[in-house]
């Protein structure tokens, strides 16, 4: 279990604290305790306690080796898919004129011209970016490509990768930036919803139409 998904089903951040107080104690228990596989590592709840036999240890090990490689492939499609994604973006913008130019840090709006775009983790207020574009009427359209294979993860993927990078932004530049996210995969309505409610606009990799409007109407 990762730091982020323990946070996720505890529904708040424990994962890196230090201390917990007595009922956020009992919360993180519950959530972890949920994980333990007693199948996988039976040893682990005998009573008495005892060390693993030979075939259980050589089962774990086995076992644990095949869920890593799944969780690997499932790490490396969604990294593919983002490629796939800024691809379909640099399409739209390349239609509607916009110029690709070299990665830059963008640390104030005149950093990326009228007209210009990057792609590929852009460093923006010392934050990374996929897809930062000037937009003809002088403001930051800041693009996220993100891809989400449950409702559960959408959290991470949407709310809090995008949506806490947004809340960064409009502190640097204000009501200059203007933070989107193109989506792909399974996301809960009401992250959805609640990324909106942030601020955060909401487009949808298989159609890129609203995208292409947009940049023809901001100037």
């Amino acid at each position: 279990m990762s730091a982020d998904d323990l946070d996720t089903l505890a529904e708040t951040s424990i994962a890196t604290r230090r201390g917990l107080p007595p009922d956020l104690a009992r919360k993180a228990a519950s959530v972890i305790s949920t994980g333990l596989d007693q199948d996988r590592f039976p040893w682990l709840f005998a009573v008495p306690q005892r060390a693993p036999t030979a075939p259980e240890r050589y089962t774990a090990i086995r076992w644990t080796a095949g869920l890593m490689a799944v969780q690997r492939v499932q790490t490396e499609r969604r990294n593919t898919s983002a490629v796939r994604q800024q691809a379909k973006v640099r399409g739209v913008l390349r239609d509607a004129g916009f110029v690709e130019v070299r990665n830059r840090k963008i640390n104030v709006v005149g950093d990326l011209a009228r007209g210009e775009y990057c792609v590929g983790e852009v460093i923006v207020a010392d934050t990374k970016y996929d897809v930062p574009v000037g937009l003809h009427n002088g403001r930051l359209l800041l693009i996220e490509c993100k891809v989400s294979n449950s409702g559960t993860n959408s959290v991470k993927r949407l709310n809090r990768e995008v949506g806490g990078k947004a809340g960064h932004w409009r502190e640097a530049f204000g009501q200059q930036a203007c933070p989107a996210a193109v989506l792909s995969g399974v996301f809960k309505l009401k992250n959805l919803e609640d990324a909106q409610d942030g601020g955060v606009a909401i487009l949808w990799e298989h159609d890129l139409s609203s995208l292409a409007s947009f940049l023809r109407l901001a100037v």
